[in-house]
This record gives C-alpha cells, structure tokens and sequence, in this order.
C-alpha cells in the first residue's frame, strides 16, 4: 500500500513537472537543470535518487525537442505545390476564343489564360520571355530579332515554331480577317529566319514593341487551310487550341450562369502553373458579380465594382489591389451630327460639365479628375494644361447669341432644330450614374439628351462600329504605350479604327505619325504635347475622369503580383506563379 501510494505521487509529480517544462523557456530549463544538480550531494535515499534521474531525463528531452523546433524553423520554408481550384469572377458572355476578335472583358480574360505570345508582360515596364527564348535589337531600333523556345508544345501536342508566329502575324494584317489589331501591325514585316527564330522589320522606330510582341500567337496547323474571311466561323473559335498557362476543357451551365472550365497545360514554356484548374464564371452585369463574390462563389474578379468598395473591403477573405490605370472616360462627340460638327457647340458642351460633381456624385469620390488626352506620368504631359472650365453660364448665354433659344420645355432650337442627342452607354451602375449627371448638367443650359444604355455584348455591333450615337460615353485605355494614334489619327475613323468621333486634322495626323517613328523621348514628348493643344482647341471629345481600378483575390492565393498595370485583365498576368497548395523544404 505504501509503495502504492509512493507511485502515485511519483507520477503527480512527473506529470507537473512536465507541464511546467512545457512552459517554461529553454533559458530556464538550463537553469532547473543545474540547481538540481547541485542537489545531488544531499541526495541519500535511493527513491529521491530515481525521481532525480527521472526528472533530469525529461528536462534533458525537453531541452532537445525545443532545440531541434527551433532548428527546424530555421531551415524549413514553404514553397509551392502543385493542385487546387481558382474561380475568377467576370461580367460578359464568350462566344469566341480567338484573341484575334475580342469583344469584352469575359473574352479578354480567357483568351489571356489560352493564348501566349512572344513575350509576356508582367508590369506595365517589365517583360519576360514567354514562346522566346531570348531577344536583340538593332541600333537603329527597326529590327527585332527572336530566338524561339524550341520545347514549346501546343495543347494537342504539335510543335510550336516560327511559322506559327508568320501565319498569325500575316492573318491579323489580311484585311479579309477584320480584326482592329491590322492597324497595330500595319506595315511590320516578319521574317522566318529558321524553324526557331523569326525577324520583324518595323516601317519606324517604336519603343513599346516588346508590348506589341505578346501578341497571342495561333495555330497555324489548325488554321492555315480555312480563308482569312472565314476565321470568324471557325470551329477552332469555340474549341481553341493554344499554347497559354491554361487549355480549355469546357463549358459548364449552372442554372442561368456559364462557366468556362480549364486546366493547367503542363507543356507551358515558362513553367507549368501551380494551381490545377481555373473556372471563370460569367455574370450577366455587375450587380450578379457582386453578390457572387460576397457569397464566395469566386475567389477573385479582376474590376472591383466602385459602388461596392466599401462593402467588398470588409470582407475578411479577400485582398483589395487598387490602381490607377493609363484609361479616362471619355464622352465623345460624333461629327456626323451636323450639331456636334461645329466647334463652338462643342466647347459650349464642355463648359456644361462639372467633373467633380460627376466624381463624386456617381463614383463615391473614387477617381480623379482629367480633362485632357494625356494623363500625369506620361511623355507629353503638361500640368498647365487644362480643357475648358465649368461655366454653365456662360455657355448659356453663348447658345442664347447664336441663335438657340429655350422653349416651354426648356430645350433650345433654332430654323426647326432641336438642340437634343441621343447618349449611348454600357448599362452597368457606374455608367447609368454617370450619364444621368450628365443628362441634368447639359440640361441646366437647355441642351436635351435622351439615354440609351446598351448591353455589353451588343454595344460594339450596334452602336460603335456603325457610329450609330450622337453622344458615346465609354472608357478608353491608352495603355502602357501611351498609343494615341488609334485614338486620334484620321486613317482610323473607320470601322475597326477607334478614332470614334471621326475627328480629323492634318497637324494632328503628321504629328502622330512623328511619334511613331521616334523613340527619342524628348522629341515625342514635344509633339505630344501640340498634339493635346489642338485637341483642347477642338473638343472633339470630354475626358472626364480616370476612376480608381480595384481588384480582389482570396487570401488563399498566394504568388500574385499586380504592378502598375495597364487593364484589368493584367491581373493575370503571372497566373501560373500563383499557389493555393504549399510544402515544406529544406
């Protein structure tokens, strides 16, 4: 019995003592340790002799396993594995998946994930390798030579070489193919040197061509055989074949929303992605995008509705990126209108607009304010320059002198016309807000305006290509080359062009193509700068805002960077470096 209870006391003991151990630091475990072994000269009675050893062992084990954690934290890191699902979020349809036809964000997304080209940006100043190896260019920087990957696989297998690269290049500049890249590449030659390594000759120097080279390249095994004007009716359209970080698998129908399915291609000349698959679920407007990011149907949406930041930024799960992106919106003027054609109706227009009223009233103060083509930061700007000022009454009394007077319903005409337009719009929250400010600003000086919102997907065909509007209001993107060419130049007033106004001038024009042949950076910043000055003598167009661009993705991934990019989709731009699954190293 007593031997009994000397055992149960024991172990109470032992069991204390190491709870204690586990709290305590290792700095305090030395120091146990020694004062019990200064006690070992008292100790006489064979019992206190084995709980001593007893306890020394477990001190001395203790101390060990602290130790060795300790190392262990020290030598061991996390990298990425292999495995997982990512669902991004995006408004729009895809009805085609060639990035030689986009229409949308929806199409611009997918075909980003597709599709590779030469190069690969992955900040708006800094590109890297993708189907190249490696690159030189000529002194007089009208030739680019690359070396290409010679490992490179399409997604069925075939290998991909530089005659992929002449088929695409020459497809995009076949006027039968219609598409609004001929114009990027107009009079570019490409040269297949040999199996892995093509030449482009540019007709002038263009700085930002590395930019233009991560031109999404096609198959030209699948393709080669079909007519340039039947591309569009291609069945490649709807099961493309690419050689991007990921191929695409299907589409699957979940109720009244698409999504489309891919998985990792594996043969990806960078590397192969981390994450598996990759789902992109299509939402008919933004609202939809909203809810199904809030309910965690999606891990990411590369544009954060505005109306929704303060919402969507309390929500823990989820990483905000905000930037500004090279991109306005613009409300431009059509000169088919015989109103709008005449100068002065235009700058009395631009007087009616209270651009911080707009700001703020429609966009919760998330933009900042411009009113000229060339924002800060880039070649040509000049902070004195400005477009023409809020002044509603002035360009009242402007109108009242020209002849337009205001009737019952206190809108101006004059000989039997009527001083109203008709306004198109993408119909989303941010845009209907907007042009409804607009609508009571030009009403203010009896200028009438009827608003037509537009779907997305119909938009392009019903309204800008045909020039079908009085009024457009719509985003443009100057990107990271600050291209005002394809804005402003008379060559693209047609249809695939996107000189939307049909504004025209001939110092414009010689100006523009000025900078196209000059990559000497004080020299086009100069004509940029006469550029802008004629267009704020003719107000061809109001730039009214450059709003603040938000995107968010899961704390679940990790691998993401986002540096000053130059459209939304740029989220994606290193996908295949991002991981949701980690394991341990030494």
């Amino acid at each position: 019995m007593k031997l009994k209870n000397l055992s149960i006391k024991f172990r109470l003991k032992l069991k204390k003592l190491i709870i204690d151990i586990r709290q305590t630091h290792l700095k305090d475990l030395r120091n146990l340790t020694l004062a019990n072994i200064k006690k070992i000269p008292d100790i006489v009675h064979l019992r206190n002799l084995v709980l001593f050893s007893s306890v020394l062992s477990v001190v001395i084990m203790a101390m060990f396993v602290q130790r060795f954690d300790y190392l262990q934290t020290y030598f061991v890191k996390n990298i990425p594995d292999f495995g997982g699902s990512y669902s991004q979020g995006v408004v729009g349809t895809v009805e085609k998946m060639n990035p030689l036809f986009i229409q949308g964000d929806a199409e611009n997304e997918t075909d980003k994930l597709i599709f590779s080209g030469l190069t690969r940006t992955v900040s708006a100043t800094n590109y890297v390798p993708d189907l190249a190896s490696s690159w030189t260019v000529s002194d007089d920087k009208l030739t680019y030579d690359f070396k290409l990957k010679s490992n490179v696989k399409w997604q069925d297998g075939q290998k991909f070489t530089a005659d992929d690269v002449v088929y695409t290049i020459s497809l995009i500049q076949n006027p039968d193919t219609r598409t609004s890249l001929s114009q990027v590449w107009r009079g570019v030659t490409v040269t297949k040197v040999n199996d892995y390594e093509v030449k482009f000759t540019l007709p002038n120097a263009y700085p930002e061509f590395l930019d233009v080279a991560n031109q999404a390249i096609l198959p030209a095994h699948l393709l080669q055989g079909i007519d340039a004007k039947n591309i569009k009716l291609a069945e490649f359209n709807t099961n493309p074949i690419g050689t991007g970080p990921y191929k695409f698998v299907r589409f699957d129908q979940l109720g009244t929303q698409t999504e489309v399915v891919l998985e990792s291609n594996k043969d990806f000349a960078i590397h192969r992605p981390y994450i598996d698959q990759v789902r992109l679920i299509l939402y008919s407007d933004q609202e939809s995008l909203y809810k199904g990011l809030t309910s965690r149907q999606v891990s990411g949406v590369a544009d954060v509705p505005l109306d929704e930041n303060t919402a969507v930024s309390k929500l823990a799960n989820l990483n905000l990126i905000k930037n500004y992106l090279p991109q306005y919106e613009v409300l431009n003027f059509n000169y088919k209108n015989d109103l709008l054609s005449n100068v002065d109706i235009r700058k009395d227009l631009a007087a009616a607009i209270n651009r911080p009223d707009i700001i703020n009233g429609a966009l919760g103060g998330n933009a900042k304010e411009i009113s000229v083509p060339i924002m800060p930061g880039r070649s040509g700007y000049d902070p004195t320059a400005k477009g023409i000022d809020y002044n509603p009454a002035t360009a009242s009394d402007a109108l009242e002198k020209a002849g337009w007077i205001k009737g019952k319903d206190g809108i101006r005409r004059k000989d039997g016309k009527v001083m109203s337009f008709r306004l198109v719009y993408i119909n989303n929250t941010e845009n209907t807000d907007v042009a409804s400010i607009i609508k009571k600003q030009f009403a203010a000086i009896g200028v009438g305006v009827d608003l037509i919102p537009a779907d997305i997907n119909e938009i392009s065909a019903n309204y800008i290509r045909p020039r079908n509007f009085d009024m457009l209001l719509i985003g443009q993107n100057v990107g990271i080359d600050e291209d005002l060419y394809s804005f402003w130049h008379s060559s693209q007033i047609a249809d695939p062009g996107l000189n939307l106004t049909g504004f025209s001038d001939k110092k414009v024009d010689k100006l523009l193509e000025q900078v196209r042949r000059s990559s000497d950076p004080a020299y086009r910043s100069e004509r940029f700068k006469e550029i802008q000055q004629v267009i704020i003598e003719q107000q061809p167009a109001l730039f009214l805002y450059t709003p603040l661009h938000i995107s968010a993705l899961s704390k679940e991934v990790s691998g993401s960077t986002q540096v000053r990019i130059s459209q939304s989709d740029d989220m994606l731009n290193n996908i295949y470096d991002w991981y949701i699954k980690s394991k341990q190293t030494r």
